[in-house]
Parts: C-alpha cells; sequence; structure tokens
C-alpha cells in the first residue's frame, strides 16, 4: 500500500487541509477510492486538520467514483466540527453537482482564496 495520496496534492493551511485533484482523478478506479480515502484521512489526522478544502480547478470533469471519494471525506469532517468546502469547480462539475443535489449540502466556492476565507471564518 502506498502511503501518499496518488490523486491529490495534499497542502496544510493552520487547522485546513486543501487537497488539490490532479487531472489523473478521472481515471481512479472503484478499488483504489477506499485507499485513497483512507491515505486522505490518515492525512487530516496528521496534519490535525479540523476543516477540508478540495480544489477541483485541474478536472474538468468527474464521475460517480470522485462522488464517492467526496462524499466519504465529507462525513469524515461532519463527525467533528470542521467545515468542508469545493473550489474551483468546471461548469460540467457543477451540473453534475446540481444533478446529485450534492450542492444542496456542500459549500462551492469560485476560488482557493474564498474557500479558505470561509473556513477560517
Amino acid at each position: 500500500m502506498r502511503n501518499i495520496p496518488k490523486y491529490f496534492r495534499v497542502e496544510p493551511s493552520d487547522d485546513t487541509l486543501i487537497l488539490s485533484a490532479m487531472s489523473s482523478i478521472n481515471m481512479i478506479l472503484d478499488q483504489e477510492v477506499r485507499e485513497e480515502c483512507t491515505l486522505l484521512i490518515d492525512q487530516l489526522s496528521q496534519n490535525n486538520a479540523t476543516n477540508l478544502v478540495i480544489d477541483l480547478g485541474a478536472v474538468d470533469h468527474f464521475g460517480s467514483v470522485m462522488l464517492e471519494l467526496m462524499v466519504i471525506l465529507w462525513k469524515h469532517i461532519k463527525t467533528g466540527t470542521g467545515k468542508f468546502v469545493i473550489c474551483n469547480v468546471s461548469s460540467v462539475g457543477k451540473q453534475v453537482l446540481h444533478a446529485t443535489k450534492l450542492s444542496t449540502l456542500w459549500t462551492i466556492l469560485p476560488s482557493r482564496a474564498e474557500a479558505l476565507t470561509f473556513v477560517h471564518s
């Protein structure tokens, strides 16, 4: 098992972890989702992060596997008092989040700067 995420660049920022999805996220396989989630949750713990920002700026579109990964991470953050924010979502990504009604559960902001301001407010 690898010990660093394969599909996200991880950046700590105070009590927040920023996960920048790489364009290769569209290649993630079903069986890799659990391993990737475990690694990302470990990163949250190692960095004492209570908030999570997922930056989708490098991703034009995503499907059910990516949605599953984000739902798992959102549920993990919601077990505490942290905030979960998605930023830099493409127009196609926004359509997916709207169609799945996840846009009603998650905060979606246009930029990373706005996402960090939100989680620290």
